[in-house]
């Protein structure tokens, strides 16, 4: 027998089925950055720019994910977060990303197909 006898004589391999990943959660690396941030707002001498930038990639994450418009209020209140980060005043900012964080936490489950 020739070697290309035995590999078409050959027994089909087992291949087991794919594993289906589960969903993404909606703003999830969104919520992350925010809890990250409110995280790095309660430290003495936080740097204001890091942490604005850290939500600036969150938020390009989200837009990626197209994820924008299912936590639509959640953005805003992290945008408005930016532009008190900005202006130094970080009380507000504080304020602002507790808001964005609790709307985070009550996105209804969609079903991807």
């Amino acid at each position: 027998m020739t070697k290309q006898q035995l590999s078409v004589q050959s027994a089909p391999r087992h291949v087991p089925p794919a594993r289906k990943r589960p969903a993404p959660i909606p703003g999830e690396r969104l919520r992350r950055a925010v809890d990250a941030v409110l995280a790095g707002l309660g430290t003495e001498g936080a740097d204001l720019a890091r942490l604005d930038d850290a939500l600036r990639a969150a938020l390009a994450w989200t837009a990626a994910a197209g994820d924008t418009c299912r936590i639509a209020p959640a953005v805003r209140q992290v945008r408005d977060a930016r532009t008190s980060l900005v202006h130094g005043d970080t009380e507000h900012a504080r304020s602002a990303l507790i808001a964005a964080r609790d709307g985070l936490h009550v996105v209804p489950k969609q079903r991807m197909h």
